[in-house]
């Protein structure tokens, strides 16, 4: 069954490590709305790519987000024109997430 037919967004669900010393709620809020106007633009561009959500573990100054989009390539392209760190990018597959599975 192709995305469109169940209403999923297409692409590969990765997650992006950042180790980021420093990092706290405000902070990531002002990165995350950098990220979004990358992603709209890369999107109309013709590079779909959404991110999906992201968790701020505070007491380890960690960051993990879930980005959807065709290639790991246009995941660290998406960041870097963000100016957002990036240790790792792994691709992932989503469970127990209802509200993210269907998107």
């Amino acid at each position: 069954m192709e995305a469109a037919e169940t209403g999923e967004q297409p692409g590969t669900t990765y997650l992006v490590e950042r180790y980021w010393p420093g990092i706290d709620k405000a902070l990531l809020l002002l990165a995350l709305n950098r990220l979004q106007r990358t992603n709209s633009d890369m999107t109309r561009a013709g590079s779909p790519i959404s991110h999906l959500g992201s968790v701020l573990v505070d007491d380890e100054q960690v960051v993990y987000s879930l980005i959807r989009a065709g290639s790991e390539d246009l995941v660290r392209e998406a960041n870097e024109r963000a100016h957002l760190p990036v240790d790792r990018i792994s691709r992932s597959s989503l469970h127990g997430f209802s509200s993210l599975a269907h998107m």
